[in-house]
């Protein structure tokens, strides 16, 4: 996307000044100082994951263990290693969250606290708690002073950036350029940033796991139900990895993407020829993302790839967009699933483990699209702590468990052991369809309990 005809909405403190370059040179300061702009009191909301703004992390910390402060984070997907929320600088922050990864481990803290929304409805839930600074990190400008905010920002919608008091970017030369164009897009201009931070900060990689031998026989099962041509949503791990490895080897052709999340599986499936994007209606010929999670092969190769469009999320999980594409199948993971459909994805009881996050969207927009599948993948046991064989299939969810999905909505289930259809079934051949997909030694048991 060429940016010379790009006008910049928000006006910073140096907007006023001749030239991106002259508007650059009065922005940039220290680590330190940008973080003097952050008041006691403040909310402060920063980008997630490899966009993670480490040296504005380090210096605010420092500067509220100075002058006694406390603040609100707004953010997701916050890595462990951030220093502003160490376990000795808890009495420093107030976290807000709405979906949990390696930092479910600082709940015990006790300033963790979770926000219940749509994974499209970052941005809002973020205006809503009207934080007065936003910390983002940044590409270098390009030839134009524009910006792109990268690979893990886009939950940070425009509207954040807007509505914020002072705007601080961190600039960080290893991050990739992510192609991006009109509404939604990922781009940041010089103009309209308060400060500037130059960083040289490591991004963290997400590697690709390893599939267990049950994910590829659950994705051996996804594989088949995926036609020619269909337009895919998967997410990260041993499942969608496998997925990718079955699609690959059943030769299956002119593939698309139009999914959340952006990984090296998506990278490899295009290297082969399996994802060519022909046959989408919305952005043909592009695989569409909102984040970029993967390690520095997968941001070598989508920088400055225009076979990507990366947007903010709220338009990339909204279903009205998802269902433009014809034959879209979306593949969301369940913690558990009770005999009525009902899926839990998010909790372990009423214990938080990650969050709402975007399924029910997917689940929509893909039977929204013509000739689209909605597809929840799990295995159909695991074994607790105790080494006790549990079934994920379950007569009710466990108690405080949280409904992701509401049976409603729900179409296929797929296990190892095969394929459940629901939709329009009733509650009673619901039941018997999720028994014959359940693990072996747990169905007389869950027959018992078959409703009416």
């Amino acid at each position: 996307m060429g940016t010379s005809d790009l006008a910049p909405v928000r006006r910073g403190r140096a907007a006023d000044l001749l030239g991106w370059q002259s508007q650059y040179k009065a922005l940039k300061m220290s680590a330190d100082c940008a973080a003097e702009l952050i008041r006691d009191g403040d909310g402060v909301c920063m980008p997630g994951a490899a966009s993670w703004p480490y040296a504005v992390d380090e210096a605010l910390t420092r500067r509220l263990r100075t002058i006694g402060g406390r603040i609100e984070l707004d953010a997701l997907f916050t890595p462990v290693d951030t220093v502003l929320l160490q376990p000795e600088n808890k009495d420093l922050v107030e976290y807000y969250v709405n979906f949990l990864s390696g930092d479910r481990t600082l709940i015990p803290q006790g300033n963790v606290h979770f926000v219940p929304t749509h994974l499209s409805k970052n941005g809002a839930w973020i205006c809503a708690r009207r934080p007065r600074v936003t910390v983002i990190s940044c590409t270098p400008p390009d030839e134009n002073g524009w910006m792109s905010r990268s690979i893990s920002a886009s939950h940070l919608d425009r509207a954040v950036l807007e509505q914020s008091e002072t705007v601080i970017v961190e600039i960080n030369p290893r991050l990739p350029w992510l192609a991006t164009e009109g509404e939604c897009h990922l781009l940041f201009h010089v103009s309209e940033a308060d400060a500037i931070v130059e960083s040289n900060h490591t991004l963290a990689e997400n590697g690709s796991p390893a599939a267990a031998e049950t994910d590829r026989v659950i994705a051996g099962f996804i594989a088949e139900m995926i036609p020619d041509g269909a337009c895919l949503q998967f997410g990260q791990g041993g499942l969608p990895n496998a997925v990718g490895e079955c699609l690959a080897y059943a030769g299956k052709r002119d593939l698309g993407i139009h999914t959340e999340v952006l990984t090296n599986c998506v990278m490899k499936l295009m290297q082969q020829g399996v994802v060519n994007n022909s046959k989408k209606a919305l952005c043909p010929g592009r695989s569409v993302g909102a984040l970029c999670v993967g390690d520095q092969e997968l941001w070598t190769f989508a920088n400055g790839n225009q076979d990507f469009c990366f947007k903010e999320v709220r338009w990339v999980n909204d279903p009205r967009n998802i269902s433009q594409n014809s034959n879209v199948v979306s593949i969301n993971n369940a913690m558990e699933i009770d005999l009525t459909g009902q899926v839990n994805a998010e909790s372990v009881g009423p214990r938080m483990y990650s969050g709402t996050g975007g399924q029910l969207e997917w689940v929509i927009g893909s039977q929204w699209s013509p000739g689209g599948k909605s597809i929840i993948a799990l295995r159909s046991s695991y074994r607790d702590k105790a080494g006790v064989l549990q079934s994920k299939i379950k007569s009710l969810l466990t108690p405080g468990g949280i409904v992701t999905t509401p049976r409603t909505c729900v179409q296929y289930v797929v296990t190892e052991y095969g394929v459940a259809n629901l939709k329009f079934k009733s509650c009673r051949e619901r039941a018997e369809a999720l028994i014959s997909i359940a693990h072996p030694d747990f169905r007389e048991e869950l027959a018992k309990d078959l409703p009416l």
